[in-house]
């Protein structure tokens, strides 16, 4: 069976708490997209125009590119995971093995969780989740996921979602999000400095036209 916390969870849609959408939206490397952006195209910014401009913005570029794509990546996993938790259906997770990813976050490693799951339709689907290493998954007899019904091969591990605490569910079936303040500050500094960026480059763009 699974854990009581999430065996009661709601019926979709469910309201999902600012700071466990925020939480989601940065993922594991959000935010250091998000600095490897802004700080880069700050030197970008500084570059162009100077003598010797075309050679160096090329070089300090790829800092700001390395951190849009991160920053991206992360982005559309969140939104998914955002649409997971308001929408998704509840499974048990079934043979959950790992192997190292060679990638880590602060110098914790990144273990990619496979396993399997029999969804709504009594058919079973494979999917696998992306976390830092961690105690808490494994350590139920069945490890709650969250699928989509309209696309099972959708699904995340709930205790591989990208939040600080253990999400857990109150007695209405609501999730319950212990993160605080500070998913939503980073959060919003990330997105301010990620926007303010664009229309710099907006309004260069329009004034060189």
């Amino acid at each position: 069976m699974l854990s009581n916390r999430i065996a009661h969870l709601a019926p979709p849609p469910r309201r999902v708490p600012l700071s466990v959408v925020c939480s989601a939206m940065l993922g594991i490397t959000g935010g250091i997209g998000a600095g490897f952006l802004a700080l880069g195209m700050v030197f970008v910014w500084l570059f162009l125009g100077q003598a010797g401009a075309p050679l160096w913005v090329s070089f300090v570029l790829l800092f700001p590119l390395v951190g849009a794509a991160l920053f991206v990546a992360a982005t559309v996993r969140g939104l998914r995971h955002v649409t997971l938790l308001r929408r998704g259906e509840v499974a048990a997770a079934q043979k959950i093995s790992e192997r190292a990813t060679n990638t880590s976050v602060n110098n914790q490693p990144v273990i990619e969780y496979a396993y399997e799951f029999r969804a709504g339709d009594w058919q079973i689907y494979e999917g696998a989740s992306r976390a830092i290493a961690s105690q808490e998954i494994g350590d139920e007899e069945k490890e709650p996921i969250l699928y989509l019904p309209s696309n099972p091969r959708i699904s995340v591990l709930v205790d591989a979602l990208p939040v600080r605490y253990t999400l857990d569910v109150d007695d209405d079936g609501r999730w319950v999000s212990y993160e605080g303040i500070g998913p939503v500050v980073w959060c919003g500094l990330a997105w301010t400095a990620v926007a303010a960026h664009a229309v710099y480059a907006l309004w260069r763009l329009l004034g060189a036209l």
